[in-house]
């Protein structure tokens, strides 16, 4: 992604991406001019918000439009709502278009809520492991290999191991948390503003793949995205805009680069009059269902209907795995992290102690 749009986005959070969207979309719902509401809302609104509120507003009330402003001031906002705000204004329903982006932000924000919240305890066991860990080299460790020295005449190279971390604790035990609270947390703000950075879908190795499929944030964000697409997609049938554009709007409005860059190829061979008669017509980006819409869009009584009811759909299956991913995700790493955080703790304890009873039944000389 580009700096400057890297930029624009990591400058606003989540929560503070909803709260305009939903001020926006019930200023155009209520018919209250934007330059009027926006100037309002620019000192309710508190930080990022709050400011490009009143950008808007200030621009907007010297005579430009919102779209030349998004234009001007692409470094500003971010890439997708831009998109969004322009698809809407293409299709007439700025409002429906702004809530299908919080939708998605919405659930996106209550997925990461739910998984924090799951993640305290697994998180509170770690914690006291590594704590217990950093005792037992640094006291039981020393002990223990002076004692299987005067028992056994040798040395253990566990117990030298264990010994040696305890002396270069100094160096690691308070770096090495703190690296991996950095990565953590640099992750986790991330994904916050996966919403509106346009992201390329990747394919994921076959032992991720089940995985993912049920359970994971990208998944439930993957579903959300589908869901833009096709209610963006169903407004824009509605004001009757070709096709072509159609798809090239409400991709870039979704937000993701796989998906904008097959509708744009898509939108290219419609524009040469090629038709979409076979699903190998359609770049594999397609999900399947949306595919046979396209395929079938001319002969739809009601394109934008089945859109809707399309997007209801991916509504459904982000709801899935928001709630598959909240039980079970915690369950998983409290089994997976706690297990083996406890699991060494316990072998580095008894591990050099039995190995020492070990050594005693040996046969002298």
């Amino acid at each position: 992604m580009a700096s400057g749009a890297q930029a624009g986005s990591g400058a606003i959070g989540l929560e503070q991406l909803i709260a305009l969207n939903d001020e926006m979309a019930a200023l155009v719902r209520a018919g209250i001019p934007l330059e009027r509401g926006l100037a309002a809302l620019g000192g309710q609104l508190p930080g990022k918000p709050g400011k490009l509120a009143e950008l808007l507003a200030s621009r907007m009330s010297q005579g430009e439009s919102l779209q030349q402003i998004l234009a001007a001031e692409d470094h500003r906002f971010p890439p997708v709502w831009r998109a969004v705000v322009g698809a809407g204004l293409r299709s007439g329903n700025l409002a429906s278009a702004l809530e299908s982006l919080s939708e998605t932000a919405r659930r996106v924000a209550d997925l990461r809520r739910l998984v924090a919240a799951g993640l305290v305890y697994p998180l509170i066991v770690v914690v006291v492991a590594y704590l217990v860990f950093l005792f037992l080299i640094l006291v039981p460790a020393p002990l223990a290999l002076r004692a299987h020295i005067d028992f056994t005449g040798a040395s253990d190279p566990l117990l030298l191991g264990l010994t040696w971390l305890g002396r270069t604790a100094m160096f690691w035990a308070i770096p090495l948390p703190v690296v991996v609270a950095v990565l953590v947390g640099a992750w986790w703000r991330r994904s916050a503003h996966a919403v509106w950075s346009r992201q390329e879908g990747r394919k994921r190795p076959r032992s991720e793949r089940w995985f993912g499929r049920t359970a994971s944030i990208r998944q439930t964000l993957r579903n959300g995205r589908m869901a833009t697409f096709a209610e963006i997609m169903a407004l824009l049938a509605n004001q009757r805009v070709p096709l072509d554009q159609a798809l090239v709007l409400a991709a870039e409005a979704s937000g993701d680069r796989r998906l904008a860059g097959a509708s744009r190829e898509t939108a290219e061979r419609l524009q040469r009059g090629e038709s979409l008669a076979h699903r190998d017509d359609l770049p594999a980006a397609f999900p399947p269902l949306l595919g046979w819409l396209l395929m079938t869009a001319a002969h739809q009584r009601d394109l934008s209907g089945a859109l809707m009811r399309t997007a209801a759909v991916y509504r459904q299956r982000a709801a899935r795995s928001a709630a598959w991913t909240a039980i079970y995700l915690p369950i998983s790493v409290t089994l997976a992290v706690g297990g083996t955080a406890t699991l060494a703790c316990g072998l580095v304890a008894f591990l050099p102690f039995a190995r020492m009873l070990y050594h005693l039944t040996w046969p002298i000389g």
